[in-house]
């Protein structure tokens, strides 16, 4: 593989390295825009979603993640896949729903 292209196991390395920094160890709201974000440039190098969604599946073994958050980190990619939200939009939209 060339230099500058992500594998696909790069969701499933960001998760991993990103989780131990979460406050109270949920998937905080940066943590789900760099996961937009790598999934789109998964995306544009040609990988299927159903293969970046299967990186997504590998997680749950991990009993790092809660189902609830299990489910949000495959929205985030389905939706940044498809392009319905933007990795900004993500992380604006997550913000938007925290307690204030």
């Amino acid at each position: 593989m060339a230099s500058g292209l992500l594998k696909i196991d790069s969701l499933v390395l960001l998760l991993a390295l990103g989780y131990h920094g979460a406050a109270g160890g949920a998937v905080s709201c940066e943590q789900l825009a760099d996961i937009a974000f790598t999934t789109q440039q998964l995306r544009d190098q040609g990988h299927a979603l159903q293969a970046v969604l299967a990186e997504a599946d590998k997680l749950e073994s991990s009993k790092k993640f809660t189902a609830e958050e299990l489910g949000r980190i495959k929205d985030v990619v389905e939706m940044a896949f498809k392009s319905i939200r933007s990795p900004l939009e993500v992380l604006q939209e997550c913000k938007d729903k925290l307690p204030r």
